[in-house]
């Protein structure tokens, strides 16, 4: 017999006894094929700028738990804003790859742009500062995550620099 919990999973032994599962939320994400990437890589080109857009059209919390970002041109400074409004100017569309190889898209719109894509509102849940003289990826861990209700959206906004080439990853899951 297997009893399904929100977030672990428990069977009942042969021997009436309780064996349990501690998988992390993300780790039942992937299996089951509900986790995702968004690798980009952009010239800022402006800024104040909206580069990446993301929005939740499942019925179901988006859930962000890592960025990563690169940079050897200049420093940046990148804000990720939540719960921004109006629809993307001249973006261009970008599928969230599944963790699980092989696995089903994501219900969410990705969209990137080289410069602003004028989305209004929202609010600042994190600024990460990227350093050009930093080795390698640096990386934000949000252990609690970041959520996007259903038809909820965010972007990762420029607040300094505007011509610096980047590379990076959005990683998230539903639940």
């Amino acid at each position: 017999m297997q009893i399904n919990g929100k977030t672990y999973t428990a069977e009942v032994t042969k021997q009436d006894r309780l064996q349990t599962d501690n998988k992390t939320p993300i780790q039942i994400a992937v299996d089951n094929q509900d986790a995702y990437s968004i690798p980009f890589a952009v010239d800022t080109n402006a800024a104040t700028s909206d580069f990446l857009y993301l929005k939740n059209t499942s019925s179901r919390n988006l859930k962000i738990y890592k960025a990563w970002a690169y940079t050897i041109t200049l420093d940046v400074e990148i804000s990720i804003k939540t719960g921004v409004t109006g629809s993307p100017t001249a973006g261009t569309a970008s599928a969230p790859i599944n963790l699980y190889a092989g696995g089903r898209a994501a219900d969410c719109i990705c969209e990137y742009k080289a410069g602003d894509m004028a989305l209004t509102g929202g609010n600042t849940v994190d600024i990460m500062f990227v350093d050009k003289d930093f080795v390698g990826f640096q990386v934000w861990e949000y252990p609690e995550t970041i959520v996007l209700p259903p038809n909820t959206a965010m972007v990762l906004y420029v607040n300094i620099d505007p011509t610096a080439d980047m590379d990076g990853t959005i990683f998230f899951y539903f639940e």
